[in-house]
């Protein structure tokens, strides 16, 4: 993928890998002060816990030591060159640092820091100008303002301790710091990894289009999530995106899309957020798939890469509770997924098996006088996987609603049955985790599903979800064929 000069006349490329993999980093702007130690624990702390093994410096004035590390005074003392330099002073400061990291031979300088164009103020904006300028002059290349930095478990980078030491083939480029932890905790619960992602704020330098191509020629990232505010070049971001989505899922989440979202983005990262239609039709035209919220954005990725994706919409729902059914019904239907009647050879099967009182026997199934048979259940999932119309499978079960206590040492038991059984189905299958009314109900549903993300079932919060996200997955896969290779059994 060829170079393109930005507007300040320097180039993207996708050759991007040595921020990744850093072998010296400075952090400057550590403190020992209580009120904001908390900082370390954005940057010092985890990537202590990741096993980062390169070499970790702090610079603070003062000297002495910060988080179990020795404080240097300033950049040039810390021996021999340093990679990467992580800011976390005031932006007043940032031009006198940056003069020492041109004077170090640093290839990368992140920006924690904010009070830069995000603001509106002219003297913000030239003063991140002014941090082009420098970095100009001796080939740097700047992440943020105003943004987290990078994630990439591999190299044991990082600025949260709770994020997943396990890599994956999910690449992340998220506009928002904020943002970019709530995708990457949202999506990790749902038993999926990621190999990079980077927050990277308001973008003077390396922005989105930058981190597009090179996501799209990384051979760790099999798929790439995006949040976007706003762009700069429209003309690039629409080549930067088509280049990824020629060969890789591309999941875009766009903030900003109504009037007044696009004056918070204004005040949030300096972005041109542009006219939601416009957004809609370039993502539609490159073959991105947009989702509108980040629930969404997981749904679609289990959808994507936990589940061997359906080779249409013919569904049989299979589930605990006449009501719960009904509605599973309604969602389904509503996001294009179709219920199929049962046909008599399928059904006269079923109607052997379970009781007709106090269940439903034609589709959707319910299958409570199952509820603790494993033997019920397994022979329930072969005389599915008969159903020679049948394209996909969606077991269910709402917390709370069958009459079994709301814990997981009853409801445990009780699912576990149907959860070997889906993990059986020669059929594509899911499951769906929904309706948790209070806390015991909450923490019974964490338990399951951690079994599903240790057996590698794929798992939804909401059938609605479900539902859109997996008719979402078929018609991407029927337009793309193999652009999801070797990811319908994702383990992780």
């Amino acid at each position: 993928m060829t170079a393109v000069p930005n507007e300040h006349g320097r180039c993207g490329s996708p050759s991007l890998e040595y921020m990744f993999h850093p072998r010296v980093i400075a952090v400057a702007g550590l403190t020992s002060d209580p009120d904001k130690a908390w900082l370390n624990e954005c940057y010092i702390t985890p990537m202590l816990e990741m096993g980062y093994k390169g070499q970790l410096y702090i610079i603070n004035p003062k000297g002495g030591q910060i988080g179990g590390l020795p404080a240097y005074r300033s950049l040039q003392d810390i021996p021999g060159p340093v990679d990467y330099v992580i800011s976390c002073i005031p932006a007043q400061h940032t031009p006198h640092l940056l003069e020492q990291c041109a004077g170090k031979g640093v290839r990368v300088v992140q920006f924690y820091t904010a009070g830069f164009a995000e603001t509106g103020e002219v003297e913000d904006m030239k003063l991140q100008e002014r941090l082009l300028e420098i970095a100009g002059r001796s080939g740097m290349r700047l992440l943020g303002p105003n943004c987290m930095g990078i994630y990439c478990p591999e190299s044991g980078l990082g600025f949260s301790r709770d994020f997943p030491k396990e890599t994956g083939p999910i690449g992340l480029l998220c506009q928002s710091g904020g943002n970019s932890g709530y995708i990457v905790r949202s999506v990790a619960a749902r038993g999926l990894r990621f190999s990079k992602a980077v927050s990277y704020g308001n973008a003077c330098d390396i922005n989105e289009c930058d981190l597009l191509e090179y996501m799209a020629d990384d051979a760790e990232t099999k798929a790439v999530v995006a949040y976007i505010e706003g762009t700069t070049d429209g003309r690039r971001l629409l080549d930067s995106l088509a280049g990824a989505t020629s060969t890789k899922p591309v999941v875009v989440l766009k903030g900003g899309c109504t009037e007044g979202g696009g004056r918070a983005t204004a005040s949030h990262t300096a972005a041109l957020a542009g006219v939601d239609p416009i957004w809609d039709g370039l993502l539609k035209q490159v073959g991105a798939v947009r989702v509108y919220s980040v629930e969404e954005m997981a749904d679609v990725l289990v959808a994507m890469l936990r589940m061997r994706v359906p080779r249409g919409t013919n569904t049989c729902v299979v589930g605990m509770g006449g009501g719960a059914n009904v509605l599973a019904t309604d969602d389904c239907e509503q996001a294009g997924l179709r219920l199929l009647r049962m046909p008599p050879y399928i059904g006269d099967r079923v109607a052997r098996l379970i009781p007709r009182a106090g269940g439903m026997l034609r589709n959707p199934i319910d299958a409570f006088p199952l509820a603790m048979s494993p033997d019920g259940w397994r022979d329930l999932v072969a005389i599915l996987d008969d159903w020679r119309e049948l394209d996909l499978i969606i077991f269910h079960y709402a917390f709370g609603g069958p009459p079994l206590p709301a814990c997981h040492e009853t409801i445990t038991p009780a699912l576990e049955p149907m959860l070997s059984a889906a993990k059986m189905c020669r059929l594509p299958a899911a499951v769906v985790l929904h309706s948790i009314p209070n806390n015991d109900s909450w923490q019974a549903s964490l338990k399951v599903q951690q079994i599903c993300i240790e057996t590698g079932l794929p798992f939804f919060i909401s059938m609605g979800g479900a539902a859109l996200a997996i008719r979402r997955a078929i018609e991407f896969k029927s337009a793309n064929p193999g652009k999801i290779p070797g990811l319908e059994s994702q383990d992780h």
